[in-house]
């Protein structure tokens, strides 16, 4: 019987690994998938290693760009034409902050997740996790293939077009983004060399760190409306018992209610370490969305090389369908709370004991008022919020148009 359920909890560890996976390949190099308590100081001392590497990485990226932009004194047009990807950066570098900020929080939703899957004991259960794992893993290769898609070709630009000349005939020679080195001339080789790479690698961080936090956030939720689900099977059979909940009527209820209870808390957990985060990516996607769109208008008017048109556009695109992961799982998520109120009210609780049926008011109230993900508490991330995005991101391109129009004038 040992040998049969270590087999099951065998099994049903490859499952959560399988739901997880795509995450877990993106955010361990990096440092970013929390270490299990009991560690050994070899995985410690490669988990440290890994965070200093990236924080220097990307730190590396940031700081010469903004003295770049401080010291080369440029003008409207090329602060405009560098503050996309900075702020991209500034924002992704500040996520990764947050997710080493929030790992013992992060550790403990894992934990959690890991505890619904060895206590799942029916094989429809099993079948509606997977379900969802499934659909946290597509969100989480989506996000990967457009973001490298767009990032990588991005990286490669300055080695793929010609060289600028100046007016004194001299080449310059470009790197993905403005790097000011102060003491120590970029254009000189192996400085150059080094440089370019260094940035390479800060790139390829950057995508990562920012897939890996879609992912993660994919797992999250998909997991929580899973549980959801789950839970609708305990509500329809409280009144006769069932396969999902035996026992005496009290203890029918008290499952539920427990279970429900255990949703709502984790829930409220993902949104504790989600929601510093969602409003970093709320301000990335606004101004990101409208600068990108002005970058593709303005290069093609200006019969710029079609590389560069169509690599501003891919990266429209995923900074756009990013946003939108985030707010299409955090409408489903609502949607999948206020289920289970409707569900509540639609069982037979009539042939409840009228002491027992006014246990179900908790549940009905409750589910009217579900925890969502927000953006810094301010801002639901909702379909609704999706389109505002849309919306305040084509103002902003048009306030942008304008301007530049009048400067060039």
């Amino acid at each position: 019987m040992n040998e049969t359920n270590s087999v099951r909890d065998d099994d049903l560890l490859l499952d959560f690994y399988y739901a997880a996976q795509v995450s877990i390949w993106l955010l361990k190099p990096i440092g970013a998938w929390p270490l299990q308590q009991r560690a050994t100081k070899l995985k410690t001392l490669v988990h440290g290693s890994s965070i200093v590497i990236v924080t220097f990485l990307q730190l590396f990226m940031i700081v010469p760009w903004i003295t770049c932009i401080i010291t080369a004194k440029m003008s409207f047009y090329e602060i405009v034409r560098t503050a996309c990807p900075l702020i991209f950066s500034i924002t992704v570098f500040l996520r990764y902050l947050l997710l080493l900020c929030h790992r013992n929080e992060i550790r403990s939703c894992i934990d959690l997740i890991i505890e619904d899957w060895l206590s799942t004991t029916m094989a429809k259960d099993r079948q509606i996790m997977l379900a969802n794992a499934k659909a946290g893993r597509f969100f989480g290769i989506i996000s990967v293939a457009f973001m490298f898609g767009s990032g990588l070709p991005y990286a490669c630009m300055p080695i793929i077009l010609p060289f600028a000349v100046n007016e004194d005939n001299v080449t310059i020679r470009s790197l993905p983004n403005p790097c000011d080195l102060i003491f120590l001339d970029v254009q000189v080789s192996p400085v150059y060399e080094v440089a370019y790479a260094l940035e390479f690698c800060s790139s390829f961080i950057l995508f990562t760190v920012f897939c890996g936090i879609c992912s993660l956030t994919a797992k999250f939720v998909s997991h929580a409306c899973g549980q959801c689900e789950i839970l609708m099977y305990f509500f329809e059979e409280m009144i006769d018992g069932g396969d999902h909940n035996r026992g005496t009527i009290d203890q029918r209820i008290s499952t539920t209610i427990t279970r429900h209870l255990r949703i709502l808390r984790f829930v409220s957990d993902i949104d504790k370490v989600l929601n510093e985060i969602c409003l970093a990516e709320f301000v990335n996607a606004s101004c990101n969305i409208c600068l990108l769109g002005y970058y593709v208008i303005v290069d093609w008017n200006n019969q710029e090389s079609m590389l560069q048109i169509f690599v501003y556009f891919l990266a429209f695109v995923s900074i756009t369908f990013n946003i939108y992961i985030f707010c299409y799982i955090g409408e489903q998520l609502v949607d999948h709370c206020q289920k289970i109120g409707t569900k509540c009210y639609m069982i037979e609780w009539y042939r409840l004991p009228q002491n027992k049926a006014r246990n179900l008011i908790f549940p009905i109230i409750m589910s009217n008022y579900p925890v969502e993900l927000t953006a810094g508490r301010m801002l639901k991330m909702t379909m609704s919020s999706f389109s505002n995005i849309l919306k305040t991101s084509m103002a902003y391109f048009n306030l942008l148009r304008e301007v530049s129009t009048r400067d060039i004038m």
